[in-house]
């Protein structure tokens, strides 16, 4: 089987409202050697650009740091008993899901809406570009690896969110840019959010093996985004989180990446703040549970800050330390981070026509979530 695309296509190429991307195939070879492209420790950026510390990234050896006291956790979520999972049937409005009630695994602040949903954030909901649950969706379901344990299912079974796709049948041969593929939990309309901190447990499903095993770049993969400022506003900002597979051969792994991006006023392309996307050496685990650690403080090239950690068979790994630009570098009045997604699937049509080819669903498990801000602010 070959592929059909000319190029990859990356995010940074692309108008954000459109998904650039063709159907891709994907061949399941046999196994590889994994590809470790490690990146240095140390980049020092002069004048205006990003300042990294030394160590600040790509760190594959353990790392040993206490946990720090500094964050006060607002709201938390095993995804347990009294936990409901709502949805509107019947629509294909972008927004329909939602979780509600208090969880009783954690032993406080566990009301979806009446912890989460505070003075400190605003609105909590499941969004997905449109589409309906044939193809799509969010579940409680029980924890494939441990049958005593519930957790947050998000699946994708073709790209919903039709851009420009004339007969509004995803993977039908369309045109590139015409779909893609997203399921995202939004926190929206946070007041004053300047600082946040949020832990999460994430397994991968088989088909990310699917695209290992392909002779496919993927730098589309986003499981979490934070915007100080969405498309529709001014000073138009983001930090992305996202997997990576670095380069198309087959068997090499997915490392976490990091990156900013501004959006001029009237412009429909990204360009990029920090001098470029930042590849961890952090290779991601496939199929079993790992635990993020992501801390984000909003602030200028000298102050701001992006923290990641990533917790796999009991030992912590640093993938990113950025000291850079949290908001536009536009903006002399930076207001928070007023729309966050803490728990994000979001990739091109390409990439899940492919999978859709094979008869592969797109999925990712979530659970033991927590989320908090300074205990200083």
């Amino acid at each position: 089987m070959e592929f059909q695309t000319d190029s990859i296509v990356t995010r940074e190429q692309i108008d954000p409202q459109k998904d650039h991307s063709c159907c891709i195939n994907f061949m399941k070879r046999g196994q590889l050697v994994p590809i470790m492209n490690r990146c240095n420790n140390l980049y020092v950026f002069m004048l205006s650009a990003l300042i990294v510390l030394p160590g600040c990234f790509g760190n594959s050896e353990p790392v040993n740091e206490p946990e720090s006291d500094d964050f006060e956790w607002l709201f938390s979520s095993g995804f347990e008993e009294n936990s409901e999972h709502v949805f509107v049937e019947n629509t294909t409005a972008p927004c329909t899901d939602d979780i509600r009630g208090t969880d009783l695994s954690v032993q406080q602040n566990g009301d979806w809406e009446g912890d989460l949903e505070d003075s400190t954030f605003g609105d909590a909901l499941f969004c997905f570009g449109g589409g309906d649950r044939t193809q799509r969706g969010i579940d409680l379901v029980q924890d494939p690896d441990n049958s005593n344990n519930q957790a947050m299912h998000m699946w994708i079974v073709e790209p919903a969110e039709n851009i420009s796709d004339s007969d509004d049948v995803a993977c039908n041969g369309e045109e590139k840019g015409s779909r893609k593929a997203r399921i995202q939990h939004v926190l929206k309309d946070n007041p004053n959010l300047h600082a946040f901190q949020y832990q999460v447990r994430i397994r991968l499903g088989d088909s990310f093996q699917t695209l290992v095993d392909s002779e496919n770049e993927i730098n589309w993969m986003t499981i979490g985004e934070y915007w100080n400022n969405q498309p529709s506003e001014e000073d138009s900002f983001r930090v992305t989180l996202n997997l990576v597979k670095p380069n198309n051969e087959s068997g090499t792994p997915f490392y976490f990446g990091i990156k900013a991006d501004k959006q001029d006023e009237g412009a429909s392309e990204w360009d990029s703040v920090w001098p470029e996307e930042i590849i961890s050496d952090v290779e991601v685990p496939i199929g079993s549970w790992f635990t993020l650690d992501v801390i984000m403080i909003e602030g200028n090239n000298e102050n701001g800050r992006a923290i990641v950690h990533a917790t796999i068979d009991g030992d912590e790994f640093e993938v990113a330390d950025v000291t850079g630009w949290t908001h536009a570098p536009s903006d002399s009045n930076p207001d928070g981070f007023r729309t966050i997604n803490t728990m994000k699937l979001y990739t091109s049509g390409s990439v899940m026509c492919g999978l859709n080819d094979l008869n592969q669903t797109l999925d990712v498990w979530w659970d033991d979530y927590k989320i908090g801000i300074p205990s200083d602010y």
